[in-house]
C-alpha cells in the first residue's frame, strides 16, 4: 500500500511540475504575443506618422519655391508632345484614385528638382517628426536620411548617442518613403525604442503573473509535503493499531485457558456458569480481533459486512450492564425505547462495535452521575437509533473534526483517547450504507443517531 501511494505521490509530483511548467510557458507565449502585437501596432503608427511628416515638409519645400519654379498646366495630347520637349510627369483626370490628386502630382515633380539640387532639409521633418509622434518619448535612438540611388545626400540623428546605439543595433524599426516621381529618391528612418517600450504596459500582469505562479507553487509544494506527513503519521498509527490488536490475542488466549481452568476443577454451579459466560465472551472477543486483525490487512480497509438478525434492545441492555462493571464508580441509569425486542438486519460483529462504543462515550465522557436514554424507531424500512446523554457535550469547532481518524479533542486530557472509536463507527455505518449524525451543545450533553436502511 505504501509503495503505491508513493507512486501515487511521485506521479502527483510530476504532474504537478509539469503543470508548473505549461503555466509558465503559457504566461511567456502570452507575453509575447502581445508584446509582438504592441510592436507591430507601433511600427504601423510610426510609418503613418512619418509618411504625413514626408508628405506635408516636401508640400511647404514646395510651396516655398514656387518662385523658382516655372511651370504651365496645358492639356495635352501624348502624340503632340515634341521630341525635345522635357516631360517630368502627367496627370490623367479621367481616373480617380485614393492618394491620387494634382497637389501630390505637383508636389512630386517638383520636389524632384529640389532634390536635384539637394534643397530638402531634413530638419523640419524631425521636429514635425517629434512633435506629432505620440510615442517620441520611447525611442532611445533614430537616424533620418535622404538618398540618391545608394549615396546619402543628407541624415539626421536623435536620441542619446544614436550613432552607438544604431551601429550596434540590429533591431528596431525600418521605414522607407519613395520621394519624388522618378524613384531616383528615398527618405529613410530607423528607429530603435527604448528596450522596455513594448513590456513597460505587461511589466505589473507579468509580475501578479509570476507571482501567482510561484505561490500557487509553494502552495501545492506544501500540500503535497503535508499529504505525505499525513499518510505516513496514517500508516505508522494503523501499524500501531495492528500491534496493539495482535498484541491482545496472547492475554486474551491466557485468559481462556484459565477459564477452562476454574470452570473444570469448580463445583459451584453459580460460579461455574460465571467462567462459561468469561469463556463465551473471550471467545466472542477474539472472534472480533480477527476480523478486524484481516480488515486492516486489507490494502483497500473495506469493511465485509454480513448482515443477520441482531436483537438491538437487548444487547444494549447487556452493553451497559457490562459497562457498570467497568465504570463501578459511576452511578449509570438508562432507558431503552421501546422495551419489547427489536430485531433488525445488521452485521453482528461491526455493528455491536459500533454500538458499544457510543455507550461506551456516553459513560466515559460523563459526570458521575450517567444518564443514557436509548430510542429505537423502525420507520419507511429505515432504523432511526439515538443514544442521548447528559455529558459535558461537544463544541461546535470538534464537532466538525470528531469523526476524522486520530483527532483526539483536548477538553479532558485526563481521559484517555486515541481518536479511533468514532472514525470506525462511521466507517461501520457508511459500510451498512448509513449515516450517523451528531447533535451536541456544550454543557447540554450529546445525542448520537445512527440511520440504517432495513
Amino acid at each position: 500500500m505504501l509503495n503505491c501511494f508513493f507512486m501515487r505521490e511521485n506521479s502527483l509530483t510530476f504532474l504537478s511540475v509539469i503543470a508548473i511548467a505549461l503555466l509558465v510557458i503559457l504566461q511567456a507565449v502570452w507575453v509575447h504575443q502581445l508584446i509582438q502585437r504592441d510592436k507591430e501596432r507601433f511600427e504601423m503608427e510610426l510609418k503613418q506618422t512619418l509618411q504625413s511628416v514626408v508628405s506635408f515638409s516636401l508640400s511647404k519645400e514646395v510651396s516655398g519655391n514656387l518662385n523658382e519654379l516655372s511651370f504651365e498646366l496645358t492639356p495635352i495630347n501624348p502624340n503632340e508632345i515634341p521630341s525635345n520637349a522635357i516631360v517630368k510627369g502627367s496627370f490623367d483626370t479621367k481616373e480617380y484614385q485614393s492618394g491620387k490628386n494634382l497637389g501630390n502630382f505637383l508636389v512630386g515633380v517638383f520636389a524632384e528638382d529640389l532634390l536635384n539640387e539637394n534643397k530638402i532639409p531634413l530638419e523640419p521633418m524631425d521636429s514635425i517628426f517629434s512633435k506629432e509622434f505620440r510615442h517620441y518619448d520611447e525611442i532611445a535612438a533614430y537616424g533620418m536620411r535622404i538618398q540618391k540611388r545608394d549615396s546619402v545626400l543628407r541624415e539626421i540623428y536623435g536620441g542619446e548617442k544614436p550613432q552607438s546605439i544604431l551601429k550596434h543595433t540590429l533591431g528596431g524599426v525600418t521605414v522607407k518613403i519613395p520621394i519624388g516621381k522618378t524613384n531616383t529618391y528615398m527618405y529613410t528612418a530607423h528607429v530603435v525604442f527604448k528596450p522596455t517600450i513594448f513590456t513597460q504596459r505587461l511589466r505589473s500582469l507579468a509580475v501578479l503573473s509570476a507571482i501567482a505562479v510561484i505561490l500557487i507553487s509553494l502552495v501545492l509544494l506544501n500540500q503535497l509535503k503535508q499529504f505525505r506527513k499525513k499518510t505516513n503519521e496514517q500508516e505508522e498509527h494503523k501499524k500501531a493499531v495492528r500491534g496493539i490488536i495482535h498484541d491482545l490475542k496472547s492475554p486474551l488466549a491466557y485468559i481462556f485457558t484459565m477459564l477452562d481452568s476454574f470452570e473444570n476443577v469448580e463445583n459451584d454451579e453459580i460460579r461455574k456458569t460465571k467462567y462459561i459466560t468469561g469463556k463465551v465472551r473471550v471467545k466472542h472477543l477474539s472472534e472480533k480481533i480477527e476480523i478486524l486483525l484481516t480488515t486492516l490487512k486489507s490494502n483497500k480497509n473495506n469493511l465485509h459486512i454480513e448482515l443477520k438478525t441482531y436483537n438491538i434492545t437487548s444487547r444494549s441492555k447487556e452493553i451497559i450492564d457490562e459497562l457498570k462493571v467497568i465504570y463501578r464508580t459511576k452511578n449509570i441509569r438508562y432507558t431503552i425505547q421501546p422495551e419489547k425486542d427489536v430485531i433488525i438486519k445488521a452485521d453482528q460483529v461491526y455493528f455491536e462495535g459500533c454500538l458499544r462504543n457510543l455507550l461506551d462515550n456516553a459513560v466515559k465522557y460523563g459526570s458521575n452521575d450517567v444518564v443514557i436514554d436509548v430510542s429505537v424507531i423502525l420507520k419507511d424500512n429505515k432504523l432511526y437509533l439515538s443514544i442521548t446523554d447528559n455529558g459535558k457535550g461537544i463544541s461546535e469547532n470538534d464537532q466538525k473534526k470528531i469523526f476524522r481518524e486520530f483527532y483526539c479533542s483536548n477538553t479532558d486530557s485526563t481521559l484517555k483517547n486515541h481518536g479511533i472509536g468514532l472514525a470506525f463507527s462511521k466507517q461501520i455505518v457508511q459500510a451498512h450504507h448509513g449515516k450517523l449524525l451528531l447533535e451536541s451543545a456544550l454543557g447540554q450533553g450529546s445525542k448520537f443517531t445512527i440511520i440504517l436502511p432495513q
